[in-house]
């Protein structure tokens, strides 16, 4: 049944794809703007944080939960790492606050999923409105202006002369999953918890570490994806990060992750992020307004789980 699972997982991310090189080419006929280099470029940058944040949202996925509360610890990140990035504080010190905070928040969650045993919807709601709260005390409700020109530079520079950084640090981590999922031991822990906690437990899996990790591991992305967010738009806010969280389940979804747990594929992420870039932007340049944007997402991310619901039905 696993078996038919991944290969139902793998044709969904096969027709993705299609459907993602339909949409390039129909946008690209409909406006010659769209099949510009530097709306490629736009495009993968565009991709970057939902991308980041997709990855450790696909890990939390493949062991049968879900994070809710990514899209705030973006905010809370991006506020102290914009506090601390002011005049001539060294560089490093907003960075590992930033990751840190993501790493405590996803300590928190997995703690209480996975050693309490409290569901990971109740969790991780909860900790979305706790962390918001706390970016708008710290912040006072008001964005941080006042970066330093080397915090800035961070997401902000391209090197060999067009390719952002944002763009190489997104591809690095993808590719470092893309690893741990594929080659390593833990990656098949992880595949094997969401695929039967129980067999995998008494194989001698520790599962509740297991799930811890795949929290922490979330928290860290997203601190970083807070970050870098901050770096890119030279200002911490917030309610940076609002909805993030659903957009990156989309991503996920969308790249052919079941629900369930236990299946998915790393590039399936890479596919899902790059769908959700690729239609909004295009969207954008047609001149299409947000709400209908938001109401296509809306009917891609429920057909995709449409279709994974019905794909184990029949398996069953």
């Amino acid at each position: 049944m696993k078996k038919n699972a991944v290969h139902l997982s793998s044709l969904r991310e096969f027709v993705m794809l299609i459907i993602l090189l339909i949409m390039v080419g129909i946008l690209s006929l409909l406006s010659p703007a769209f099949a510009r280099l530097n709306n490629f470029i736009n495009i993968f940058k565009q991709t970057a944080i939902n991308g980041i944040l997709a990855v450790g949202m696909g890990c939390v996925i493949l062991t049968g939960g879900f994070d809710l509360s990514v899209g705030s610890i973006v905010g809370l990140s991006g506020v102290v790492a914009a506090l601390l990035a002011q005049g001539n504080t060294p560089i490093i010190i907003p960075i590992l606050s930033a990751i840190g905070i993501g790493g405590v928040a996803g300590l928190l969650n997995g703690t209480l999923v996975s050693y309490l045993g409290i569901p990971a919807f109740v969790v991780t709601l909860g900790t979305q409105n706790f962390i918001r709260g706390l970016a708008y005390i710290i912040s006072g409700g008001r964005p941080v202006f006042g970066v330093s020109r080397a915090y800035e530079q961070i997401a902000g520079m391209n090197i060999f002369g067009q390719v952002p950084l944002l763009v190489v640090y997104y591809l690095v981590i993808v590719a470092a999953f893309a690893f741990i999922l594929q080659k390593t031991v833990y990656g098949r822990h992880i595949y094997l918890v969401g695929g039967n906690a129980e067999a995998a437990r008494v194989s001698g899996i520790n599962v509740k570490d297991v799930k811890l990790s795949v929290y922490m591991i979330a928290g860290l992305l997203a601190g970083i994806a807070g970050m870098l967010l901050t770096s890119r738009t030279v200002s911490g806010s917030p309610i940076t990060g609002s909805g993030y969280e659903l957009d990156a389940i989309a991503a996920v979804v969308i790249g052919g992750f079941s629900l369930s747990g236990g299946v998915g594929k790393w590039y399936g992420m890479l596919i899902g992020a790059l769908v959700l870039s690729v239609l909004s932007n295009g969207l954008d340049i047609l001149g299409v307004a947000s709400y209908y944007q938001y109401l296509i997402k809306g009917i891609i991310m429920v057909g995709a789980v449409y279709i994974d619901v019905r794909g184990r039905a029949r398996m069953q």
